[in-house]
């Protein structure tokens, strides 16, 4: 048995997969001599055609699936009594909702549980069983003394008192990192098992799109800047930083600048590239949400573009994370649910809510633009259909970075008192 994956590494739930495969084989009377597990090379880098013997790797699992050869029989007794039972089993929540993978049938099995409910506790997951066990369901309900992190303490005030809770001496101390103008910055990538673009990897993002909202003060109106590649299966990530070197203010080369002492005083020299510079008018903050994603595709383009790099390393000096009072609890309300994602934080703070959109989240965003990008019927992609996929993107993405604005100037509000 070979079982092909796409996945770049191999999970206990595999093993006991091809554990079940050799054991209906075997139980149909063909002899496995060996088991293997075939996974992608997270290290392989596409340089032309995609050779497979380069582009798999493959481990021997022989010995596991004999070992889980037990388990499994014990498994399909059970599964075969549950079969045969005239009614679905009555299973409560549990652990086994999510685990090994999320359960098709947990928004059916979940969706009495009334808002505040244990499991919005923040890294509360087996505390909420223990409490949900002993008939404890709504935050409320519980006892003050049992709750260990103070983060949950918060949690528990917010839902008691029904209101936000924020720590205002911290909120301050981090609008003071920002410095403007501001430059409020979203990406949107995809990623494929088998690599596109010579130069990649398996499941390495490839960014086809950003939004970029620009506010010299807090009360402007914001300037947008965007991109979003074309609908062709050309590698996207050259137009996008051409784009985004642009919109994030930095001028060209340092030959193209005059030589007067006066201008030159002027300009931010990179002092790792000999002869390159930035303008001047790139400065200020750029505001991202989550900065791990966009600092990882920023370092990744200029790994791949490092005629880029100067002013790549610049900007990501200047990005400050509107994660952070967020993620750090300084605020929070109770219509987070426990959460600190952009799709939580913009609903609770502001009213905003990306439920009516046509694209509501990054991965819909990625398959959407596969689909208009990659389809083989360039009558397709040349339709109304791939125009209204490519409105709801800019629509999408420019929420993301317009949301942050709405969330800073609530975050000054506060601040204000």
């Amino acid at each position: 048995i070979i079982e092909v994956k796409s996945s770049s590494s191999i999970k206990d739930i595999n093993k006991h997969d091809v554990s079940f495969q050799k054991y209906c084989y075997e139980g149909a009377g063909l002899k496995i001599d060996r088991c293997y597990i075939m996974y992608l090379n997270r290290d392989f880098v596409k340089n032309g055609p995609v050779d497979p013997h380069e582009f798999f790797t493959k481990e021997d699992v022989t010995e596991e699936a004999d070992m889980l050869k037990e388990g499994v029989e014990k498994k399909i007794e059970e599964m075969l009594e549950v079969l045969e039972q005239e009614k679905c089993p009555d299973t409560g929540i549990g652990n086994d909702c999510s685990s090994p993978y999320e359960c098709q049938l947990k928004p059916l099995c979940w969706k009495d549980l009334p808002e505040n409910n244990v499991f919005e506790l923040y890294r509360g997951k087996n505390l909420a069983f223990g409490l949900y066990n002993d008939g404890i369901i709504e935050i409320s309900q519980i006892d003050e003394s049992t709750i260990l992190s103070p983060i949950q303490h918060m949690q528990y005030k917010a839902v008691i008192e029904n209101r936000p809770v924020v720590n205002i001496e911290n909120i301050i101390t981090f609008l003071k990192k920002i410095k403007y103008p501001l430059y409020f910055l979203d990406f949107e990538t995809f990623s494929t098992a088998i690599p596109l673009f010579d130069g990649t990897r398996p499941y390495q993002h490839i960014p086809f799109q950003f939004s970029c909202h620009i506010l010299n003060k807090v009360e402007d109106e914001p300037q947008n800047n965007y991109f979003l590649a074309e609908g062709s299966s050309k590698d996207p990530r050259e137009g996008f930083l051409i784009s985004l070197k642009k919109a994030l203010g930095y001028g060209e080369s340092i030959e193209n600048f005059s030589e007067n002492e006066n201008e030159s005083k002027n300009l931010l020299i990179n002092k790792n590239t000999a002869g390159i510079a930035i303008d001047e008018k790139a400065k200020g903050s750029i505001i991202v949400y989550y900065k791990s994603f966009e600092i990882n595709i920023l370092e990744e383009l200029a790994k791949s573009y490092p005629e880029h790099s100067y002013w790549i390393e610049d900007a990501i000096g200047r990005i400050v994370d509107l994660f952070e009072p967020f993620g750090k609890f300084y605020y929070y309300n109770p219509a987070q649910k426990g959460k600190a994602s952009l799709k939580n934080v913009l609903p609770a703070v502001t009213g905003l809510s990306y439920s009516r959109m046509e694209i509501s989240n990054g991965e819909q965003a990625s398959l959407k633009f596969l689909s208009m990008a990659f389809l083989k019927d360039k009558s397709v992609t040349g339709s109304a259909q791939a125009e209204k996929i490519r409105n709801d993107l800019l629509d999408y993405c420019g929420l993301d970075t317009e949301g942050m604005i709405y969330i800073l100037r609530e975050l000054y509000k506060i601040a204000v008192g």
